[in-house]
């Protein structure tokens, strides 16, 4: 699979570990990196050559290395116009977009702004995830190989009030999308309940 990835470089030489290691897993995983910037902006910040760049190139290689992908993983812990604006044109492009926060926070000003950064996106494309060491394998495994890069189709579903009612106590309780959830419990169902679907599978 084709995988955008993204961070920022504010603080990078903070940062730079946990965003090696995102790049790592993915790469181990079998993935490609459409634009494997990472190692080329870690040199440039240490030598402080950072502001020699051409951002007109820059943003042209990102926009290319968005269309040319099947997913987003956007680690997000340091909030950023840039970020933001990649993340809606990839979802403006039906991408589907995995937004990783690190759960180890250096600042109160940080915390505040990862809250107000993704307000207003909201997408059964966008999936928001808080990680460390112990789960981010898991996470990024079970993105790129279960939900990363599969075709979103869309069909009508008539709910009764009380159903609807339901969704949006859990949308608002769980801070979880209607539709992701709806997703997740016929999954649920496909892989571990239905006994005849996965006979089906099993003679195809």
């Amino acid at each position: 699979m084709k995988v955008h990835f993204a961070c920022s470089t504010s603080e990078l030489e903070t940062y730079k570990n946990n965003y090696r290691k995102i790049c790592e897993l993915i790469r181990g995983m079998g993935h490609i990196i459409m634009r494997d910037w990472l190692e080329e902006a870690i040199n440039l910040v240490e030598s402080n050559t950072i502001a020699s760049l051409d951002r007109e190139d820059v943003y042209n290689k990102v926009v290319a290395s968005i269309l040319a992908s099947d997913v987003l993983i956007i680690e997000g812990t340091v909030a950023s116009f840039s970020l933001g604006h990649q993340i809606t044109l990839g979802l403006s492009k039906n991408k589907p977009t995995l937004f990783l926060v690190s759960k180890k926070k250096t600042s109160k000003n940080n915390n505040k702004s990862k809250k107000t950064f993704l307000s207003g996106l909201n997408s059964p494309l966008l999936k928001v995830v808080e990680y460390d060491d112990s789960n981010l394998a898991d996470i990024l495994n079970d993105f790129l190989n279960n939900n990363g890069g599969q075709p979103v189709v869309k069909f009508n579903i008539v709910l009764t009030r009380e159903i609807e009612s339901y969704l949006n106590w859990v949308n608002f309780t769980y801070k979880t999308n209607r539709s992701e959830f709806i997703r997740n419990l016929i999954l649920k169902h496909m892989r571990e309940d239905d006994e005849q679907y996965k006979k089906y599978l099993e003679n195809n």
